[in-house]
């Protein structure tokens, strides 16, 4: 069987995008493997990674009040000896939605395009943004993946293996620079024939990944075709999953097919990987990269152990800096130091976000991420899908400006196709006030009052690598997609 670089069924744009993508990262990946070298060896320097956070966030800060519109209104002076993490206290929190608005306000003023990549997420959580993210961004999030690869015994030359990615119903093959040349195949069974699945699973056994990842229900889904069509794939070493709330019944079944541990990964389009688990189960923050907060509803920093909304600032990037942005996952700083050894702050996960399912009359389901990519086609700033008790699907929109009855027909009979028989479906626009909401600061994409089951607040994914997936070790982001 000969191995496809680009599958031919890829459209010109998609293969010019990837093509592109990887350029980028083979172009920078001398500054990466420097990097790396030098996060290497940072444990094994006492107080280094303070020093690192504290220079870092004191550079981002100083360049974001002399540099970013929405930041120099503010006004803040910066003395010198201060420490970093009191002026950050200064700053104030800034949501999905007021970046959404003011994209351009909280850019570098001298931004450099040749040396950023913009991205879109995915817009699970009702509120799409637009973000760019410069090189050293990039540099610094591949950097220390390698690192975190080779403290769990991942080769440079590994194979990753991304199965059933619902978006694409074909195989697709490359290697990712950017993830220390890991060959990669991802396949999706999105219009396929019941067939194909024999098809996948000699293809997945042929290509021998050392890695499986992907999100819970996508492995779920790749052990399931794993069963009926000839079982185990031996050469799997390591079995990781993001994009999702992993529950604990998914993790159990993963394990106990696999017979491996469940490494997850807690990251977003905005800034990529923010906290891996370790050998001993611990969730740690990306500290080289990230500082990150738990606050309150008014925004004020809650102690360790308490659980809040949880507030991240970048520390690396200059083209558009986060800083203190609410992110509108939940969850809390642990107050003890993880057994690994490891010196990087560790969040235990309260909250994930789950998008969820559509049910049908016959018992039947589908995502309703299908439902959100379908929206996120047309110009709304907000969305949520909402299943009403007889099964059917209204969209709420808050529209864009540009918004139009054709928009609105079109949206319709779009969803219509995505949906299927079984469930009637409309679209509605509603103030921006009017959505539903679960009592708490976060934004949902989705909810469902059908009959006899209490109502369902829905979250979206914090990272949905079916679109862009990048290989374990690359970054979580998704550069120019969407």
């Amino acid at each position: 069987m000969v191995r496809q670089r680009f599958d031919p069924l890829v459209e010109p744009e998609d293969e010019r995008h990837w093509r592109s993508q990887l350029i980028h990262e083979g172009l920078l990946f001398p500054r990466v493997h420097a990097e790396y070298e030098r996060y290497s060896r940072l444990p094994d320097r006492p107080g280094a990674l303070k020093d690192l956070q504290r220079e870092r966030l004191t550079a981002v800060l100083r360049h974001a009040v002399g540099a970013v519109p929405a930041y120099r209104r503010i006004g803040l002076t910066l003395a010198d000896g201060e420490e970093p993490w009191r002026w950050l206290s200064a700053f104030p929190s800034v949501s999905k939605l007021e970046l959404a608005e003011g994209m351009i306000d909280h850019c570098d003023d001298d931004i450099d395009p040749t040396a950023c990549r913009v991205l879109e997420t995915s817009g699970t959580s009702g509120v799409p943004l637009r973000m760019v993210r410069d090189d050293d961004a990039l540099v610094h999030e591949w950097a220390t993946a390698l690192v975190r690869n080779q403290r769990q015994g991942k080769a440079f030359d590994r194979t990753v293996l991304m199965p059933c990615l619902a978006r694409t119903g074909r195989w697709f093959e490359y290697t990712s620079p950017g993830a220390g040349l890991a060959r990669v195949a991802q396949f999706g069974l999105a219009g396929c024939e019941a067939s194909d699945g024999a098809m996948f699973a000699e293809r997945a056994r042929y290509f021998r990944p050392d890695v499986l990842a992907g999100t819970p229900r996508n492995l779920v889904d790749f052990m399931q075709l794993l069963q009926a069509h000839g079982g185990q794939l031996p050469s799997v070493r390591s079995v990781v999953t993001c994009g999702e709330l992993l529950v604990p019944a998914v993790r159990d079944a993963l394990t106990e097919f696999f017979g491996l541990p469940v490494t997850d990964m807690y990251a977003m389009k905005e800034v990529g990987t923010i906290a891996v688990q370790c050998e001993a189960g611990s969730y740690h923050v990306e500290s080289e990269r990230l500082w990150l907060e738990v606050v309150d509803d008014d925004g004020a920093p809650l102690p360790e152990g308490r659980t809040g909304e949880i507030v991240i600032t970048d520390l690396t990037n200059r083209a558009m800096p986060l800083i203190r942005y609410r992110t509108g996952d939940f969850g809390s700083l642990a107050s003890a130091a993880c057994l690994c050894g490891l010196p990087h702050k560790v969040m235990d996960l309260v909250e994930g976000r789950n998008p969820g399912e559509l049910r049908r009359p016959d018992g039947t389901t589908l995502p309703v991420l299908w439902a959100t990519r379908t929206v996120r086609r047309h110009p709304v700033r907000r969305y949520q899908i909402v299943q009403e008790a007889d099964f059917s699907v209204t969209a709420l929109l808050a529209p864009a400006p540009s918004f139009t009855a054709a928009d609105a027909a079109e949206l319709t009979r779009n969803l219509e196709d995505v949906l299927g028989t079984g469930i009637p479906c409309q679209v509605r626009t509603i103030a921006e006030d009017a959505f539903h909401d679960a009592g708490r600061r976060k934004d949902v994409d989705f909810v469902s009052f059908l009959t006899g089951v209490s109502p369902t607040f829905g979250q979206g994914a914090a990272a949905e690598p079916e679109d862009r997936p990048h290989p374990v070790g690359g970054p979580a982001s998704d550069h120019g997609r969407r």
